[in-house]
């Protein structure tokens, strides 16, 4: 084993060779007294959250985890990226901030780059600062002059860093490892963060109300804030007082296979290291060039001789590792599967191996034992259960035995929860070897059965395996059962039934919605239409202020004029109905949002009057973000629940079952709707923007309230735009975190989630929400900041703008949601009816997506999506060692033995294990192995040849008379039963003519074997009449079969047996076939 560190000359990933001006600044830190924070200083040593600095107290958020860090060996932060923060109130100390400021930052970005904002040490909401990277960039910005200056540079996932931020008043600078990496100008004054938010978050950003926001998967050592700028001494003098290096080196404590070994079958590639926490995302392995990763079985494939595993890494400081690990192997077999057929009352055992080396193969076949599964019990579960016996619904007794292809199957309960099978397997005598736990059985192509066995060690439900089913046939499940899940003499086994719910449906991009006639309803909708009630009242001229109000109104009546059509059963707008009354200054403006409000009221009053149930709910731009609540609010003048109560009493609303529900008398900031579609009973949630606890406790009584119903959540902020192509993935917006742990997660009615706010789209499939098999899809649709050419909306000549204007009409559009309930599916069309566009990919400024995000089908889980699943075997497998047979063949081919004495209905395993047929006596073979089980059927048992009965006397017929030569014939098989109807009669009488006739009797039972007797017919002469003629002129032969000619005589009698003896000379060939 070789093995080489290299640091790095700076250990930065931002920085080159050391120059002459940063050996300066290393020298003059040695010399510099770093500086005292008297704003914030958090440090975690000791698990410890306290600012030395002012004493401010930490809010929590989450549950991040405190403690020490062994890279570098201090106490440390770690925060999920999900809902974790630290907040420290700083809002009295902006006056000192107001002439520059520095912050102190040392983290380890523990994430993936997925391209969206996440906030390290921030305190950014329309004003204030804040360390955060935006794709893979740190950045420190500072809201300066109208606008965010950024100074940024490219760092690596799972690297520590010291950053430090600063802001002169003149420009804002970003330093990383004391190093000055980039410089931005920035002059004018920083403005004070807006909404409340005046809390340092770290792990987050502070959003409206401090709320945390812009969440991130990170560490954090520690950080400051100065209330004056720094200069680049000082920088790199806060660097060397971090203690960010450590003269700790990554080093390998073992691997397998390990350096020298001899490999001559599978094994699992593991590598452990001294200490782990040095190791960062950033490391690659190769097997002789290959890619491989800790958990592959390597192996299979290689060939007799030396082979090489490197490693290539970088520590968690920027420092190179590169380690190899030589080893040698056989030549050893790859797998190519096996089978067991049976016919003829034969079992005939195949194996393929492919040897790498091109050379034949020996496969030997030993005897395994089995033990099946005899009797258990099946049901329904709510989440998988954490002790040995448990709860569950739908309860039923197994009593019957599973045996693996039998053609037997036991049917688990069809459910939209968890089905499954629980049973108890002996285990079986004689093995050797370890045992492997074999699950057969079917399953929908878009479920899973997951096989699980209780860890008697560890009190545990382990999953072992699992697998998707297939449209036609059986899958299987085998894994190995160590000693751990023995209990006494059995295995505690329970096969569960689940829905992936994934995200892989075929759906092509096109310009059109979805037939009608292929989905059951559908919901149309809307967001975030700020900009078009806006321009609708800010425009210069009444021609242009009609394009921003025809883009809102075209959208609602198209609704209104398509829902019968397309079936739309409910519309939902998600908040930011206008633009202005979002900011402190607008309570000054009340006249002109009051305007806005008018647009956007009567754009819905469309809907209201075609009578298509629908619902509203406050953005940030509704209620001064969070601010302006209650009954008395402007929001409530225009969409408070008298509207909404006047509705209930059209015949539209009743055709429904439709009702509204405010959440308190006279306030509609939130409230619930409910209403029938397709035969099946909804309840829509719709939480207003900035939703408090109290509101979150409502939401969810609404849904235990009616948990019956299938339940959709409508709210404003709750999840970030994606910047996948596919829109696919995001994290939670200001609303998210709350509103997906104590609304979603807690009620498994929830199938879907609507939200505006953030600009963008994004798809989330969630699984497992709150309980196993709880499934959830999460959508953002806000097209509002996309922009549209001034060519296209007609305003060249209308308001005088240049044809490549890019105008901010994406609101114009919106999504009809079609709900297939028999598939349990939802396809997504996105259109503007204002452009007469389907997908608004092409508008995105930003270039983000790629169509797939406006046009897709995706899993929805109502009450019709249900799964199961059936068993056909559950199996206890080890081997015995007890030879069977051996075969050799070429690379690549079947090797066949027979297996004889089997008894039909037992189960049976086999193991082949195949080994290259050439390798010397000096050195180990390469070996792979390879096994089945099944139960033996009559056709590769049943050897036994059905009892003929034919009396033993002569049959004697006189000439001239209809004779039946299978009276009193019969024959029986000890496995078919009577099969005297395929009783066949060799040979010919010619009863026109007296004489001795010799005949054969021949039966074969389903399986081939055959019995055969003779029999020997007289035809004696008839009396004569007065013309010499015999009574029955007609001279007919009956029941003859064969050649019609005469066969009397010896040559009558081979002819008789030819086709006895053809069925003995076949089964003879068929002992002699490959």
């Amino acid at each position: 084993m070789t093995s080489k560190v290299t640091r790095s000359a700076t250990a930065l990933a931002v920085a080159g060779a050391l120059g002459t001006a940063q050996l300066a600044n290393v020298g003059m830190a040695h010399a510099q007294e770093a500086p005292a924070a008297d704003i914030l200083d958090v440090r975690f040593d000791g698990g410890n959250t306290a600012d030395t600095a002012q004493n401010i107290p930490a809010e929590i958020a989450g549950d991040p985890v405190l403690e020490e860090d062994g890279a570098i060996d201090s106490g440390v932060a770690r925060f999920d990226g999900f809902d974790d923060a630290l907040m420290y109130e700083i809002g009295d100390d902006y006056a000192q901030l107001a002439d520059g400021l520095a912050v102190e930052c040392v983290f380890r970005y523990d994430g993936t780059f997925d391209g969206s904002e996440k906030s390290l040490c921030a305190n950014k909401e329309a004003g204030g600062f804040a360390m955060v990277v935006y794709g893979d960039d740190l950045t420190f910005t500072t809201h300066v002059g109208g606008g965010y200056k950024q100074a940024r540079t490219q760092i690596e996932e799972g690297r520590w860093y010291h950053a430090v931020g600063v802001w002169d008043g003149e420009q804002t600078q970003l330093y990383v490892n004391g190093e000055l990496v980039d410089t931005t100008a920035a002059a004018g004054e920083m403005q004070r963060p807006g909404s409340n938010s005046t809390a340092l978050t770290l792990g987050a950003d502070s959003g409206s109300n401090n709320s945390p926001q812009f969440m991130a998967e990170a560490t954090v050592k520690s950080t400051k804030i100065f209330s004056e700028p720094i200069n680049a001494a000082e920088a790199a003098a806060l660097y060397e007082q971090s203690d960010r290096e450590s003269e700790q080196r990554l080093e390998i404590a073992s691997t397998t296979p390990a350096a020298g070994a001899r490999l001559t079958e599978a094994a699992e590639f593991q590598v452990e290291f001294v200490d782990p926490a040095l190791l960062s995302p950033q490391v690659r392995y190769t097997l002789d060039g290959e890619e491989i990763a800790p958990g592959d079985l390597i192996g299979p494939g290689l060939t007799e001789g030396e082979h090489v595993i490197a490693l290539e890494a970088v520590d968690v400081f920027g420092n190179d590792f590169t380690e190899e690990i030589t080893f040698t192997s056989g030549d050893i077999p790859v797998d190519g599967g096996t089978d067991t057929a049976q016919g003829e009352g034969t079992v005939s055992l195949s194996a393929i191996a492919e040897n790498p080396s091109g050379g034949d193969v020996v496969t030997t076949f030993t005897e395994g034992a089995t033990s099946t599964a005899q009797e258990g019990f099946q049901g329904v579960l709510d989440g998988l259960p954490t002790t040995l016996d448990f709860e569950h619904s739908e309860g039923a007794e197994i009593t019957d035995q599973v045996k693996p292809g039998d053609g037997n199957s036991v049917e688990s309960v069809s459910t939209g929860r968890l089905p499954f099978q629980r049973f108890d397997v002996a285990m079986p005598e004689n093995a050797e070897n370890g045992h492997q736990l074999v699950w057969n059985g079917a399953v929908d192509p878009t479920r899973t059965a997951r096989l699980f066995a209780w860890n008697t060690a560890q009190g545990t439900w382990d999953e072992l395996g699992s697998t998707n089913g297939v449209a036609d046939g059986q899958v299987s499940i085998a894994a190995e059962v160590g000693g751990e899940y023995v209990d006494g003499d059995v295995v505690h086994a329970m096969v569960v039934g689940y829905d992936p719910f994934a995200d892989n449906l075929d759906e092509p991009v096109r310009d059109g919605f979805a037939d009608p006639d292929e989905y059951d309803f559908a919901i149309s909708h809307h967001t975030d239409t700020q900009y078009i009630s806006e321009g609708a009242v800010e425009q210069e001229t009444e021609e242009e202020r009609a394009v921003w109000r025809q883009a809102y109104e075209d959208a609602t009546q198209w609704v209104a004029e398509n829902a019968d059509e397309r079936k739309i059963a409910y519309h939902a707008h998600t908040g930011d109905i206008i633009e202005n009354w979002h900011q402190d200054d607008d309570w000054e403006h009340e006249d002109r949002a009051r305007e806005e409000f008018e647009v956007a009221d009567q754009a819905q009053e469309i809907l209201d009057e075609a009578g298509v149930v629908n619902g509203v709910l406050p953005g940030n731009h509704d209620n001064v973000t969070g601010q302006d609540n209650g009954a008395d609010n402007l929001y409530n003048e225009y969409f408070g629940p008298e509207r909404y109560e006047d509705l209930e009493e059209t015949a539209a609303w009743q055709e429904q079952n439709a009702s509204h529900h405010p959440w308190k008398p006279g306030d509609n900031d939130n409230h619930y709707d409910l209403f029938s579609a397709a035969g099946l009973d909804f309840v829509a949630v719709s939480l207003g923007y900035d939703v408090t606890e109290e509101e979150a406790a409502w939401a969810d009584g609404v849904l235990k309230q009616y948990s019956d119903r299938n339940a959709i959540v409508l709210t404003h902020a709750y999840n970030d735009p994606s910047n996948s192509p596919d829109g696919r993935g995001a994290g939670p917006s200001h609303d998210g975190v709350l509103v997906l742990q104590e609304v979603v997660e807690k009620n498994p009615n929830v199938a879907l989630v609507l939200s505006g706010h953030e600009h963008g789209v994004s798809i989330v499939t969630r699984n497992d929400a709150g309980t196993e098999g709880n499934h959830v899809v999460e959508l953002l649709a806000d097209y509002q900041f996309y922009e549209v050419s001034a060519d296209e909306l007609g305003l060249t000549e209308v308001g005088g703008y240049n044809p490549d204007d890019g105008l901010q009409f994406g609101a114009s559009f919106l999504r009809l949601l079609q709900f297939d309930l028999d598939a349990g599916e939802m396809i997504v069309d996105t259109y503007s009816p204002f452009l007469d566009n389907f997908g608004a990919s092409e508008y995105d400024t930003r270039g983000r997506y790629n169509g797939t995000e406006d046009d897709t089908r995706l899993p929805i889980q109502f009450e019709t999506r249900r799964t199961s699943f059936s068993t056909d075997g559950l199996t206890l497998v080890g081997d015995t060692g007890e030879t069977i047979g051996e075969a050799q063949a070429a690379s690549g081919w079947p090797a066949t033995v027979e297996w004889d004495g089997l008894e039909s209905g037992e189960v049976y395993a086999w193991y082949a294990t195949s080994r290259d047929a050439v390798t010397g006596e000096d050195v180990t073979p390469g070996s792979t192995r390879q096994f089945a089980v099944f139960t033996a059927r009559d056709a590769g048992t049943d050897t036994t040849a059905p009892e003929l009965s034919v009396p033993s006397e002569d049959l004697v017929v006189r000439a001239g008379e209809q004779v039946d030569l299978l009276d009193g014939v019969t024959a029986t098989d000890d496995v078919d039963g009577d099969v005297s109807s395929s009783i066949e009669v060799i040979g010919n009488v010619d009863t026109t003519t007296p004489g001795r006739y010799a005949i054969t009797y021949a039966v074969s039972d389903a399986n081939g074997n055959q019995a055969v007797a003779n029999r020997v017919v007289v035809v004696e002469a008839g009396e004569q009449d007065d013309s010499g003629s015999s009574e029955d002129s007609s001279g007919s032969a009956a029941g003859s079969s064969g050649s019609s000619g005469s066969s009397n005589g010896l040559l009558g009698i081979f002819d008789a047996f030819g086709g006895a003896l053809r069925g003995i000379f076949d089964a003879i060939a068929g002992l002699f076939r490959l």
